[in-house]
């Protein structure tokens, strides 16, 4: 077996393996040598993942974690998924009363319950919630640190769930069972939330397995992409070429991204502002892209892009009534 397969495996079978005794939570090493002791995803963003560990509060770049095991960790947050968000094409933005968060979490209704050094303790319109000031944009730390706690809510009944970060869900009902977690009506709407988030008599009643929690989120992440579309046949203008665009290279990154360098040479003797514009397969552009004036007789200027997400198959190149579409090769 390949060292980076032992390394996926080793952390997996870490969360299963000690059983009910193994109360301590697992060690994370960074690829530059960094290690955090007793890990608790707190949750994730675009950029990485939230901890805490026996250090305090940290937040980790994926950059920094082993990509094979990126995964891994997001099904580790804490954080739920609401069925009704992902469901909506697009959430109102935040209210004067709501909190949105730096990972583009939205609460809403917010009353603060509790503030603690590190955290606050909040009720919303789904439930209850403990939100990480690392997670709370810089702006709002001292409304939230200086906010009066109210009376907290009752304690939880027989028909409730308390997450393992604290929020307690009232009058459940489970809708769906799948690898990963439960999705469950309760009195704030439809919610799902990820087994580690869960408590530990339903993670066992349910047979929560790491490894094909991770499996079937890989499976199911696969399955929701789009089928790729050829490019449709472009006409383009049979224009004498200004610019040249050459010596192309195309790089993969680490947390999905796709790094392009390229140069542009100015075949004229006039300053020409040039747009680059990375696209996919059906020529749909991928990021608004870049503009930038080539001087006069320009050899070659060098630029870059960096494409999160997708890897773009074409630079479509504009200068004025030119147009060209460069081919990538990844």
């Amino acid at each position: 077996m390949k060292t980076v397969d032992m390394k996926i495996w080793c952390a997996i079978l870490c969360l299963g393996a000690g059983g009910p005794a193994a109360a301590r939570g697992e060690d994370l090493t960074t690829l530059t040598g960094q290690t955090y002791s007793n890990i608790v995803v707190q949750q994730f963003d675009r950029q990485g993942i939230f901890i805490e560990h026996d250090g305090g509060p940290a937040q980790i770049p994926f950059k920094e974690i082993l990509p094979e095991l990126r995964g891994h960790y997001k099904a580790r947050s804490r954080m739920p998924i609401s069925v009704e968000t992902k469901a909506r094409e697009q959430e109102d933005p935040a209210g004067p009363n709501d909190l949105e968060t730096l990972t583009g979490q939205i609460y809403r209704n917010v009353v603060v319950k509790q503030v603690e050094e590190e955290s606050i303790r909040i009720a919303h319109d789904t439930g209850m919630a403990t939100v990480y000031f690392s997670a709370i944009p810089r702006a709002l730390h001292e409304k939230y640190r200086t906010g009066m706690p109210v009376v907290p809510d009752p304690p939880p009944g027989a028909n409730d769930l308390v997450a393992t970060y604290g929020q307690i869900f009232r009058n459940i009902e489970i809708r769906r069972v799948e690898p990963d977690g439960l999705t469950f009506h309760h009195d704030g709407g439809v919610t799902k939330l990820w087994f580690p988030a869960l408590p530990e008599e339903l993670r066992q009643k349910y047979g929560y397995e790491p490894a094909a929690a991770w499996k079937y989120q890989r499976e199911t992440a696969a399955a929701s992409k789009p089928a790729p579309q050829e490019a449709p046949p472009v006409e383009l203008p049979a224009v004498a070429a200004p610019v040249l665009v050459f010596g192309i290279q195309a790089e993969t990154l680490p947390d999905n991204k796709f790094w392009v360098r390229f140069s542009i040479r100015n075949l004229t003797d006039q300053i020409q502002a040039v747009q680059i514009v990375p696209c996919e397969k059906n020529m749909a552009a991928i990021i608004r892209g870049k503009t930038v004036d080539v001087p006069a007789s320009a050899e070659g200027l060098s630029q870059q892009v960096v494409v999160p997400e997708i890897a773009p198959r074409f630079l479509k190149v504009t200068c004025g009534a030119y147009q060209t579409n460069c081919t990538l090769n990844w």
